[in-house]
């Protein structure tokens, strides 16, 4: 058996040329599965999508399913929260939106809602970066939603940031499951998500067994790389690197996927990008950097990554 060594001070920490090549392709997978999941949510219905990305997922990591004796009660929580929750928010508020861009940048604000509960409930003190931060984060995105061309996407912004708050209060309890490895929570967020979201999309979406019968090759490519790319790749890449190197090492990188998703949403959907979007967008992801560092500092559980979509 081999003991994953602790990692060293972030000042004297460099990424090998492989671990790093592993990190810029999962900030670039989760950067255009923006693409992915925009192109398949237009096709498939929201609560569909939900429940077919969990659904794949779960052929793939059912035999990690086990019963945690001890753990059971926080572990479900934190997957209903994150599942049938966190990421139907996410798609519904995609499914709406015009732009894609705007939403990009407001699914950071896992990192900055986390750090808000933890002070409200688990008593963190919230000291002046911390509360800076704070400020540049949701300051960015309400200066950056007052924007004439984003207005009108006001009820998905609203929608994704309410995804990001759900996330964060689920991963409040996901921090206290102890034991249970990311393919074990993996397959329960699947099951949970998968029933919840089937039961919810045969009962409050029109003919969803109709729309899977009709749906395009590039929905169902779509659908692929939001499977494989973000969940299978993305997420055992990104904890694979967690284990190796520290948060404060890896945070400025985290920042590449919103960028990246901003980026294709501007030339593959044609999205707008105005000053104020852009203003917004790096107060906003300034933000989120300082309160990923800090906290990277403070505990070794990462709040940073936070894949909404």
């Amino acid at each position: 058996m081999s003991a994953v060594a602790p990692p060293l001070a972030v000042g004297a920490q460099r990424f090998e040329a492989s671990h790093l090549t592993l990190l810029l392709l999962v900030q670039t997978i989760w950067g255009v599965n923006w693409i992915a999941s925009r192109s398949a949510v237009i096709e498939f219905n929201p609560l569909l999508l939900t429940a077919l990305r969990f659904g794949l997922l779960l052929l793939v990591v059912w035999p990690f399913l086990r019963w945690h004796p001890g753990q059971m009660r926080n572990l479900l929580i934190g997957c209903v929260l994150t599942g049938p929750f966190s990421f139907a928010t996410g798609f519904i508020g995609l499914a709406i939106a015009k732009d894609v861009a705007p939403l990009a940048v407001a699914s950071n604000l896992g990192a900055p809602f986390a750090t808000l509960l933890s002070a409200i409930f688990l008593g963190d003190r919230i000291g002046p970066w911390r509360g800076s931060a704070l400020v540049l984060s949701f300051g960015g995105v309400a200066f950056m939603g007052f924007d004439p061309g984003i207005l009108a996407d006001a009820p998905a912004l609203l929608l994704t940031a309410l995804s990001a708050l759900l996330w964060a209060i689920a991963a409040i309890f996901m921090r206290r499951v102890r034991g249970v490895g990311a393919y074990g929570t993996q397959a329960w967020l699947s099951l949970i998500t998968f029933a919840t979201m089937l039961g919810s999309s045969l009962i409050f979406e029109s003919n969803p067994v109709g729309v899977i019968e009709h749906a395009s090759w590039w929905a169902w490519v779509s659908l692929a790389n939001i499977v494989i790319g973000a969940s299978l790749i993305g997420h055992t890449g990104f904890f694979w690197l967690l284990q190796r190197y520290p948060i404060p090492l890896m945070a400025p990188f985290l920042l590449l996927s919103p960028v990246i998703g901003v980026m294709m949403g501007v030339l593959w959907f044609g999205d707008p990008l105005t000053w104020r979007m852009i203003v917004g967008g790096v107060l906003a992801l300034a933000g989120v950097l300082i309160i990923t560092i800090r906290e990277g500092r403070r505990r070794p559980a990462p709040i940073a990554a936070a894949e909404v979509v």
